[in-house]
């Protein structure tokens, strides 16, 4: 059980630091912590990581920014991440497959989230033509975003696998 919680405090910070540490637009580790969290913790563990991510980090950008922490786009945002988590842990105990995943991760949230952009900013019109317009503008973003995941997706699986390896070889992380 200790193991877990030492993931778990390694995801949270990551977590919170990917998103407080001035970044580019979406190239956060965010996603690649849901799929790593999906596959490596038990599913209760998995989910209280990544919603703790989102809401420490929530709260502490509404304050260094001073903006509303939470709103209606908030629904979009930790349903996104709770989703991947959760199809995550579909991939335990395989390593095929990860990096599609990854991408797919990635493409699934930006459509989900920005759809909450256009239903709930008032950024767009109620039409096809302003949902279509929402995820045209949103392009750069998905960019950043599937770079920004295959980036952290390696890092952080390549860390897991070195851990992993460090304790295999009898070295303690403790």
């Amino acid at each position: 059980m200790g193991y877990y919680i030492v993931e778990v405090v390694f995801i949270v910070v990551l977590g919170i630091l990917g998103r407080l540490v001035p970044h580019l637009p979406n190239v956060t580790p965010l996603t690649s912590l849901s799929v790593f969290a999906g596959v490596k913790l038990p599913r209760l563990a998995a989910l209280l990581a990544v919603v703790g991510i989102l809401f420490i980090s929530d709260l502490l950008l509404a304050f260094i920014w001073d903006y509303p922490a939470l709103g209606y786009f908030s629904l979009f945002t930790y349903t996104g991440f709770i989703g991947i988590s959760l199809v995550g842990s579909k991939f335990k105990g395989t390593k095929s497959g990860l990096i599609v995943y990854i991408l797919v991760a990635s493409l699934s949230f930006w459509i989900w989230t920005n759809f909450g952009v256009w239903l709930t900013s008032g950024l767009y019109p109620k039409t096809l033509e302003g949902l279509s317009s929402c995820y045209y503008l949103a392009l750069p973003f998905l960019r950043n975003a599937l770079v920004g995941d295959l980036f952290w997706g390696c890092v952080i699986f390549g860390l897991a696998r070195v851990a992993e390896f460090g304790r295999r070889a009898g070295f303690r992380f403790q």
